[in-house]
């Protein structure tokens, strides 16, 4: 499941601690939403769960926003407990299935939320496109008056959870020290990656102040995309029965524990069963759960897309059509920032986590997955995975990640509609 269905079932199945007796999130002042439960929208190989869109919507546009505030907090304290989301109920960690249940979630290895989602995500501008609806509609009628209590809620909620001061301190990364939210989210993906956004400021589009960090991850884009340069050059092998073998599984190995070691540096090299006393920990809950929250909202014809009249077939043409309206475009590649931020985060959340995709056996096996006759496999899973980063990245910077001479140490450009912030690779 992803973030917003964990905090769906942690307001819906997670109790809090006996007062006594143990109770759920419930309002002081409205009747609960009733929600069914999660769907497998995966397969029977590796399923994945997932509330139903209508329900999501529901949940998200409740009427008493408080109850959304204490989900978030109940779900991060899951996180850190390292429990599961089982169907009947939640487990401790090592607590095996019930017979009969279904595990929805688990987090007992990694909390398969990663800072590179929201990093992708924000690029597309959906974080600026919907702050400057909000603030059209709730000073003016630019957009008309909702008369859909779900929009009109959703509206709401939306202010109260990421644009107040007073938010939970999990999702809230704005203080008297760090008075900018988007300062902040700057700062880390900075740390992290080494990289910044592909645009300024909301107003004026000049570049944004922040605090760089002395201490940040330069080289992380030169190993990433030598990873993936790699990558290909096993797959493409592993399915070429005659010619030279250009691949070399010993390095995309190599390449891959030290990405895990620059990474782990960043968050203070602690393990992840105290999750949240891992430095960019809030950093990365918050700033994935807010681009998440805005990134649903798109995901299909919602209420909030219908009310804008901003329909489409994709998610990156709804947002598109909205940053038209609202006077701000979005990132001319969004679709390929959209289709590549799931899989970006799956990937360098199993190589933090370690054990897989650092193991020779584990990527030889991957590597061939999709081989003819390919059988669904987790194994196949990763390497669409792969793929989907790799066709999207080039799509996203220009880069040929496929071309085995390309020139990996050049410099990258993450573009949109002529704004372009470069992270120098020398």
């Amino acid at each position: 499941m992803d973030i917003l269905d964990n905090i769906i079932y942690a307001n819906q199945t997670s109790l809090l601690l006996p007062n006594p007796p143990p109770t759920l999130i419930v309002s002081d002042y409205i009747p609960p939403t009733v929600i069914a439960p999660p769907v497998n929208i995966g397969g029977a190989v590796t399923p994945l769960y997932a509330y139903r869109l209508d329900d999501k919507m529901s949940y998200c546009a409740y009427a008493d926003p408080t109850i959304i505030e204490r989900s978030i907090q109940r779900h991060w304290f899951d996180l850190n407990g390292q429990v599961n989301y089982d169907s009947n109920g939640v487990a401790a960690i090592n607590t095996p299935v019930a017979a009969g249940a279904i595990r929805y979630s688990s987090f007992e290895e990694s909390t398969h939320y990663h800072l590179i989602y929201a990093y992708f995500l924000e690029n597309t501008r959906i974080l600026q496109i919907f702050q400057r609806f909000m603030e059209r509609y709730l000073y003016d009628e630019d957009f008309g008056i909702a008369d859909n209590s779900e929009v009109f809620n959703w509206i709401q909620n939306s202010e109260r959870l990421f644009f107040k001061s007073d938010t939970p301190r999990t999702s809230n990364l704005r203080s008297l020290i760090r008075p900018s939210a988007d300062a902040s989210r700057r700062n880390a993906y900075h740390r992290l990656f080494g990289m910044d956004l592909a645009f300024g400021d909301i107003s004026t589009n000049n570049s944004v102040e922040y605090y760089k960090s002395k201490s940040s991850n330069q080289q992380f884009i030169v190993l990433f995309e030598k990873y993936l340069s790699e990558i290909w050059q096993g797959y493409i092998n592993a399915r070429n029965a005659t010619g030279a073998n250009t691949s070399d599984i010993n390095i995309i190995v190599d390449l891959a524990q030290e990405l895990r070691e620059v990474l782990i540096a960043r968050r203070g090299n602690v393990t992840l069963n105290s999750y949240a006393n891992l430095s960019l920990s809030r950093e990365e809950y918050s700033s994935v759960l807010i681009t998440s929250w805005f990134a649903f909202i798109i995901s299909d014809d919602t209420p909030v897309v219908n009310f804008l009249n901003c329909q489409s077939s994709t998610i990156g043409e709804r947002l598109i059509k909205i940053g038209n309206k609202v006077g701000i475009s979005a990132h001319s590649k969004c679709q390929a920032l959209f289709e590549m931020a799931g899989a970006a985060s799956t990937i360098l959340t199993t190589i933090e986590a370690g054990g897989i995709l650092d193991n020779d056996a584990s990527m030889q096996n991957i590597m061939s997955s999709l081989n003819p006759p390919a059988a669904p496999s987790i194994q196949a899973n990763y390497m669409s995975d792969f793929l989907t980063i790799i066709n999207n990245w080039e799509k996203a910077t220009g880069h040929n990640i496929k071309n085995p001479q390309a020139n990996i140490t050049g410099t990258v450009r993450v573009q949109s509609n002529g704004t372009k912030v470069s992270q120098s690779l020398n």
